[in-house]
């Protein structure tokens, strides 16, 4: 005879059957993410922050969650720093959804390790904080670390580096997690986001949410003049190495502004608006970091923060803020997109931010300069990111009151530099006075296929074209155009350019270090379609001497002899070139580098070009006291490159009566 006891079980799991089944049919309030949480989920004391969530605390994650769980865009996307609650973001669209309208979803995260032993453990945690989830949960041997089946559906984890996990099974929704981190772990698998949408290919409401912080990209800013916030500019994709950064800029843009509470005109926060004093420590600069508004420079503390995320907004291109209020429309897209800075988090200080990255930057390891830039401020990072790099604002103060294409007292000798590009040639005219003191006379692009002779010849006719009486008398052409450069010049029309100008003209090319940092070489050209050759003298080039050489003048104080000016009339988009790149040494190699901050950068390369004619005309060594009257031009006679830069006495200025001998002894010494 057997024991009834031997089935204890079945009662117990019928009932359990029939209370599962009836916590799914109870239907649930309709609220979103962010209500429902509030509703539902409680931290538990060994949390952080225990008691009831309050989704308010990260106001900038709330239009995330609803538009994702809304289901209006096939894919959304959120970019920010570390720390911010994205991922509690995603655990309330989750639990909503299974609450809501239960539906197989599937969730990805960048490894395994942080599946099993960072997400799982939080989703176990929502599952049983929320009440109405509790009930709904299928628990014992079906529960896996990867599956869980809650109202009657699967939540899958999955991480990248599995693509049988990816392709697993039908969901509704997909929610992956650190995007940039995934990829970095992915090798050979190709991109592991095409395999998580085709899981929703059977459902029409299928939406991907995307999350991460950024890595690597050349970003640059652009001032919105409709609305007066200074945007993320869209960035070439091939210098964006970010992943999560490409999808943000192919989407709508949306940008988390903050109100100044000085002025209350609205701003988007960045890393660069930090205020803390020079060479300060990082205990010193986590004590005093400030915020300074872009608009009125009324500088903001780290309490300031809570009633600045409370009256945040979210503006996109197209759209502007009035009365509190986002006015107008994004352009329409398939991608909604969202970026906040790090600076929001209310979990972080702006001190402590401030400080890693002071910390890191005294570390001299970019690793570490990067995780504070993008963990801390949510921004793309470049090795030029540093705080030393030039300012575009440093050009602007080298400012003198002459207008361009006039022609300063001290100028003594005139250079051309010439960048090419497919369809125009870029140019800077530089006058160079006593010690090489140098002013910019001219500068601007051409326009014209440079595989054409019309914009060939319209440069002809600007550089024989005197100035102010004053004849250019050295002119050089970069040449030195890289493989496979879609925007890239034609080195042929270069060399038949200089050719036809050889007494004038010189084609360079640059090498990344050299010594000497400036050497003539002899070269046979053979044109396209000929057999017959020529030879012309070809300018080797430093890059790194001369382009540091130009920075090292931009530095040089203005009363000092060598120092760069520019003049009163001087444009944003030339300074903003000069600035376009920052000198940045390998630690493994100790090899200098020269690192692309933004992508037009001819200007630079120009002005670096101008301090080889510098070099190569010996100007540092124009002893000081040598001047040109205004009124009376003075014309030098040109030189041309020879194989060595010849050496000059600094005699003082000689006495002679007449200007014009004067200067045509001083001539025959610096090109002796």
């Amino acid at each position: 005879m057997v024991s009834s006891r031997a089935f204890p079980s079945e009662p117990i799991k019928r009932r359990q059957l029939w209370d599962l089944a009836a916590a799914i049919l109870r239907p649930s309030p309709k609220l979103p993410p962010d209500e429902w949480a509030r509703a539902n989920r409680v931290y538990p004391e060994t949390s952080g922050l225990p008691g009831p969530r309050d989704p308010s605390l990260t106001p900038y994650v709330i239009p995330v969650v609803r538009a994702v769980h809304a289901g209006l865009h096939k894919r959304v996307v959120l970019v920010c720093g570390a720390q911010m609650g994205k991922t509690d973001g995603l655990l309330d669209v989750l639990g909503a959804r299974l609450d809501q309208r239960p539906a197989p979803i599937l969730y990805v995260g960048p490894i395994r390790d942080f599946l099993t032993d960072q997400f799982e453990p939080r989703l176990m945690s929502l599952l049983d904080e929320a009440e109405t989830l509790a009930a709904k949960v299928v628990r014992g041997r079906r529960m896996k670390k990867t599956l869980k089946i809650v109202a009657g559906v699967p939540v899958r984890l999955a991480h990248a580096g599995s693509s049988a996990a990816l392709k697993s099974s039908p969901a509704a929704l997909a929610l992956v997690d650190e995007y940039d981190e995934m990829l970095a772990n992915v090798k050979g698998q190709g991109d592991p986001l095409g395999l998580v949408e085709a899981r929703g290919e059977t459902y029409a409401d299928f939406v991907t949410a995307i999350t991460s912080t950024p890595s690597r990209g050349l970003i640059e800013t652009e001032l919105d003049a409709r609305s007066g916030l200074t945007f993320w500019k869209v960035g070439d994709p091939e210098a964006v190495e970010s992943a999560i950064w490409r999808l943000w800029q192919s989407g709508t843009r949306h940008h988390f502004c903050w109100p100044c509470l000085h002025c209350d005109r609205y701003f988007v926060p960045r890393f660069d608006q930090m205020r803390w004093p020079e060479n300060a420590t990082p205990a010193e600069a986590a004590k005093s970091a400030q915020l300074a508004c872009p608009h009125c420079g009324g500088l903001h503390e780290d309490d300031d923060k809570t009633e600045m995320n409370g009256r945040g907004l979210y503006v996109a291109p197209g759209q502007w803020v009035e009365d509190g209020r986002v006015l107008g429309q994004p352009a329409e897209n398939a991608v909604l997109s969202f970026w906040a800075s790090g600076l929001a988090s209310p979990f972080v200080t702006w001190g402590t931010r401030v400080e890693r990255y002071v910390r890191a930057l005294a570390s001299g390891d970019p690793d570490q300069l990067q995780t504070a830039l993008n963990a801390g401020f949510g921004e793309c990072y470049t090795p030029a990111s540093g705080r030393d790099a030039l300012d575009y604002q440093e050009i602007f103060q080298r400012r003198q009151p002459y207008r361009m294409k006039e022609l300063p007292d001290g100028v003594l000798r005139l250079g051309m530099a010439v960048d090419v590009q497919k369809l125009s040639l870029f140019y800077t005219i530089r006058g160079f006075g006593s010690r090489g003191t140098s002013w910019l006379i001219d500068r601007g692009q051409l326009f014209g296929p440079t595989d054409d002779d019309e914009v060939w010849n319209a440069l002809a006719d600007l550089m024989l074209m005197p100035i102010a009486g004053m004849q250019i008398e050295r002119v050089f052409i970069d040449s030195g155009f890289r493989p496979n450069k879609p925007d890239a010049g034609d080195e042929h029309k270069v060399y038949e350019f200089t050719r036809r100008y050889a007494w004038l003209v010189s084609p360079t090319k640059g090498r990344a270090t050299m010594s000497p940092p400036y050497r003539v070489s002899k070269i046979e050209v053979t044109p396209k379609g000929k057999q017959a050759s020529y030879s012309i003298n070809l300018v080797w080039l430093s890059t790194d001497f001369f382009k540091s050489l130009l920075v090292s003048r931009i530095r040089t104080p203005m009363d000092q002899p060598g120092s760069f000016i520019v003049p009163d009339d001087i444009d944003e988009d030339y300074c903003k070139q000069l600035v376009s790149e920052v000198r940045v040494v390998d630690a493994a190699t100790g090899k200098p580098q020269w690192v692309q901050r933004s992508r037009q950068n001819h200007f630079l390369d120009c002005e670096a070009l101008a301090m080889a004619i510098g070099y190569s005309l010996n100007v540092q060594r124009i002893p000081e006291g040598v001047a040109r009257r205004g009124d009376d031009p003075v014309g030098l006679d040109p030189g041309g490159v020879e194989g060595e830069v010849a050496a000059v006495a600094a005699h003082p200025a000689p006495r002679v009566s007449n200007l014009r001998s004067r200067f045509a002894g001083l001539s025959s010494r610096l090109n002796r």
